[in-house]
This record gives C-alpha cells, structure tokens and sequence, in this order.
C-alpha cells in the first residue's frame, strides 16, 4: 500500500462520513412520517434510479463476473442496503437519540473484529489505540462527559435493532472488499442496488396490502431525495472505494467522525452551541482516526 493509495483511502472514507453524517437530523424528521418498510423503499428505489442509467453498461459489459459473484453482492446488497435501512428507521422510533448513537458507532469495532477474523487482517499497535481513543471520544460526545450516564441508560427494542444494523454495516464493509480488480465500481453498486431495491418489494407489497399505503408527502418526498442521493448514492460510492484502498478496520476508525460532523452541522443549520465535552470529545476522535494512521502520516511528510 502506498502513501498516496492510504492518503486517497483516507480520505474517501472521511468524504463518506460528511455526507453520511446529513443523514441522521433528517432521518430523524421524517421517522414517523411513514413506516420503515415504505421509507427504505422509497429511498433505494430513487437511488437505484439515479443509478441505472449510468451503470447498465458496466453490469451488460460485466455479467459473467456479477454471476460469477452473486452470491456476496446479494447479501452485501441485501444487509448493508434495505436491511440496514429498515433497521435504522425502525430504532429511530423506539429508543431515544444518545442510545442510538452510541450503538452506532459500534460500527467500526464489528469491522475490525471482522476484519482480524475473516480476512486476517492485522491491527498495528498504534490502530488499536487509535480505535480506543475514538471509541472514548465518541462516550465522551454522545453523554455529553457525564460518564456516569452509562448506568442510567436504558435498552429497548431499539437498541438491539440499531445494534443489528451496526453489525450488518460492517458486514457490508468486509463485502465489498471481494470485488475483483477487473469488475468496474458502477457495475458493482448497480448490482448490489438492484438486489437491495427488489429484496423491499415483497415487503413493501405486504405493507401496501396490511395498510394504508400513501406516496410521500412534500417535505418528505425531498429529503428522501437528498438522503437517496447524496448521502447514500454518492456516500456509498466514495465508502467502497475507501474500503477497496485502506481496509475495513482502516476506515472503520474514520467512521468514528460522523458524531463530530453531525455536531459541527447542528451548530451550523441550527445554530446549537459547542460545550466542552464536545470540544474534548471531537478531538480525541481525530485524535484517534490520526494515530490511526500514523504511519501513513509518516510516509507523506517524507514524500
């Protein structure tokens, strides 16, 4: 792996987190505004529209190695699309903010106990600081330095939803490293839309048929639009390609930035002040994600 392979990695992975981090105060916004089921149709039948068109060529010129792979492009498709999708809204609805967050950012630790188990991949000395240090920054931002918080939290069906849905982001990430060289990105996250997007039929067709169906209101109609595309088509790309140059384990550390962003965002749109225990908190999240990748960090100050 060289310098400026690990530096493009990083920062894809950190481009993904950005726009992932917009996701989370509209998720929140429209949570009830529909069921699930219908939102996670919704917002993967938008992206995988926008998609098509620019990836039918690359699945036409590459179908005997999508059959070759269907196997793991399914399941990623399946876990890390619509399952993690349905998962997240449905947690929104029964458990409060701090738990889902701090489950959330579970993520990265299933990532690189599946990283070590799977792929046998190794974790430097410095990695698993850096993954330590980010975990207590996340603790230290989602309960606000009141440590003592922790006993007082407690677990819902919510919780063990967004639990779920941590651990099938991070299968997804271990996924799409299988990708051959030779299979083009467009090709890959078309298939794997394709196989998201009509694995939610069935269901949504059992929604429509137990309840009163309707089509998104305005309001909603946009920010499904929004998420559909630029956090989850566009974020989604720029994950996979960071995955393809650093690692699961890699990337899974930046992951940790999002609660950082999601809170530099609520000061900037809803103008919500920064208290000390997100000030501490943030910097011992980049803190980690930099000893993380400290010596790639060597290697381009060399260069």
């Amino acid at each position: 792996m060289t310098p400026s392979t690990s530096a493009k990695g990083y920062l894809l992975a950190l481009s993904a987190t950005v726009l992932w981090s917009t996701t989370f105060p509209l998720a929140r916004l429209i949570a009830f505004a529909m069921s699930p089921v219908e939102l996670a149709f919704w917002r993967w039948l938008f992206t995988f529209s926008c998609m098509l068109p620019f990836g039918f060529t690359a699945v036409k010129n590459n179908l005997p190695a999508l059959k070759k792979n269907w196997k793991w492009i399914l399941a990623a498709g399946v876990l890390g699309f619509s399952m993690y999708s349905i998962l997240m809204f449905e947690a929104g609805r029964t458990t409060d903010a701090t738990n889902m967050s701090l489950i959330a950012a579970t993520a990265p630790v299933f990532m690189a106990f599946f990283a070590v188990a799977f792929l046998h991949e190794r974790l430097s000395l410095p990695q698993i600081l850096g993954l330590v240090i980010a975990v207590i920054g996340v603790l230290v931002l989602v309960l606000k330095g009141e440590f003592h918080r922790i006993s007082d939290l407690s677990f819902t069906i919510g919780d063990l939803w967004m639990l779920l849905a941590a651990s099938l982001f991070a299968v997804y990430s271990i996924l799409v490293r299988k990708r051959p060289g030779t299979m083009p990105q467009k090709a890959l996250m078309t298939a794997m839309l394709a196989f998201g997007f009509f694995a939610l039929c069935p269901l949504m067709a059992a929604e429509a048929i137990a309840t009163d169906w309707h089509f998104p209101d305005g309001q909603t109609l946009w920010i499904i639009l929004y998420i559909a595309v630029i956090p989850t088509l566009i974020g989604y790309l720029l994950w996979n390609w960071s995955v393809e140059y650093i690692g699961a384990a890699r990337a899974g550390i930046v992951y940790y930035s999002i609660p950082l962003f999601s809170s530099l965002e609520a000061v900037i749109l809803l103008h919500e002040t920064v208290s000390m225990p997100q000030i501490v908190g943030g910097l011992m999240i980049i803190g980690g994600i930099l000893l993380s990748s400290l010596n790639v960090l060597r290697q381009l100050i060399r260069h």
